[in-house]
């Protein structure tokens, strides 16, 4: 297969700047372009904040259910890493392709808009739907809005496949993703008085000693042995507090993340949290100073994917790929939001998550030569009728 094409594609994707904290308009606006070029019109939505859009497109026919390709724009930040070439320019060595997004996501997308033509000329029973989002790093609102969109749709896609990279594997679940700020407020006095003051610092490290108690008990109480780490897990990446060593810090905060297997929901282990504090620590707090207090606010939630819902498309497009079985893995994706708004979905693109987020990240030539492969199959299947399992 020649993939000059797809490699121009992914060369102009990853020299666009679409770290989170940034707008995505342009990339955005370009795939609209390459759209329009074909005569297709994408819906272009705005986002909840300034600079930011999601796409939506219809290559088909369009009054009926298809199947959705989605990617995300966004891609982590490089500052602080050790890269060995420019990370928004696509660098080719030993066939590896390293750019900022080369296989978190862009890798994926690229192949997506490279096979527009060959769908657009197929004779497809069933659309396929082209979707990109936006802050899937970060907050995960631009798919939060888009499956709000699809939800409410005439028509929604009856399937969707999230390129996050798999190496082509057809992944059936994914554990959630959620993140929460813990502020505490203290009462601050000279540290040779400090009963008579309240420690943010000091409350905050209980409330993590908590959580570690908590992992435990998650430990104990459930497993799903088809993920590397096979209970839901709790864990506090971030910490700051305090002005100097001899005063009790009147503030800290940290932020702790939980990944929920499918099935559960992160907001009841936060609640066990909040009793916590609530029940032992804040009524002791108070009792020096009633300016004291705890809070805990959610960034985002996203819910993981469970396989309950989606084992039907997987074995559908396991032939496609091929695929000989099917996975689960650890890290978050967009895919829960779509199956809670009605929409299946199962995970599968090329590259390894291994790489993502590292400095010199890749794809590799071989990936981007199976999923082209396999999205030129998908489209001859859906020459033939609606994707239904073999």
């Amino acid at each position: 297969m020649n993939l000059s094409s797809t490699l121009a594609t992914l060369e102009r994707l990853v020299a666009f700047d679409t770290v989170s904290s940034r707008s995505n308009l342009a990339l955005i606006e370009w795939v609209a372009n390459r759209l329009d070029d074909h005569g297709i019109k994408a819906y272009v939505q705005p986002g909840d904040e300034p600079g930011k859009a999601n796409l939506f497109a219809t290559i088909g026919p369009a009054d009926r259910p298809g199947v959705m390709l989605s990617g995300h724009s966004d891609v982590v930040p490089v500052a602080g890493q050790d890269w060995t070439s420019d990370p928004f320019v696509l660098t080719e060595r030993n066939g590896r392709w390293l750019g900022r997004g080369s296989a978190d996501m862009k890798g994926f997308i690229a192949c997506c808009v490279d096979a527009i033509p060959r769908l657009v000329t197929a004779k497809l029973s069933a659309p396929v739907h082209l979707a990109l989002s936006y802050n899937e790093e970060s907050n995960m609102h631009g798919m939060r809005l888009l499956a709000a969109h699809l939800a409410s749709a005439p028509v929604k896609p009856a399937a969707c496949i999230i390129g996050e990279p798999t190496r082509m594997q057809v992944v059936v679940a994914n554990k959630g993703a959620a993140i929460y700020r813990c502020r505490v407020r203290g009462f601050s006095v000279h540290s040779s008085l400090r009963d008579q003051g309240v420690s943010a610092v000091e409350i905050a490290a209980e409330v993590i000693v908590f959580l570690n108690a908590l992992q435990r008990q998650l430990n104990q109480a459930e497993r799903h042995d088809g993920f590397e780490f096979p209970h839901t897990s709790v864990h506090a990446g971030m910490i700051q507090g305090g002005t100097a060593h001899n005063i009790t810090a009147k503030d800290c905060e940290f932020v702790f993340e939980i990944r929920a297997l499918p099935g559960v929901a992160a907001a009841d282990i936060v609640g066990r949290i909040r009793e916590h504090c609530a029940r032992v620590l804040v009524p002791r707090m108070r009792e020096v100073s009633a300016e004291c207090g705890i809070s805990i606010d959610e960034i985002m939630d996203s819910p993981g994917l469970d396989e309950r819902g989606n084992l039907h498309l997987a074995r559908a497009l396991m032939p496609l790929c091929p695929c000989e079985g099917f996975g689960r893995v650890s890290f978050g994706t967009e895919a829960g939001m779509l199956q809670d708004a009605g929409v299946p979905t199962v995970v599968c693109g090329p590259g390894e998550i291994r790489v993502a987020h590292q400095p010199d990240e890749y794809v590799e030539t071989d990936q981007l030569v199976q999923c082209r492969q396999f999205l030129d199959t998908l489209a001859a299947r859906l020459e033939r009728g609606p994707l239904t399992p073999a």
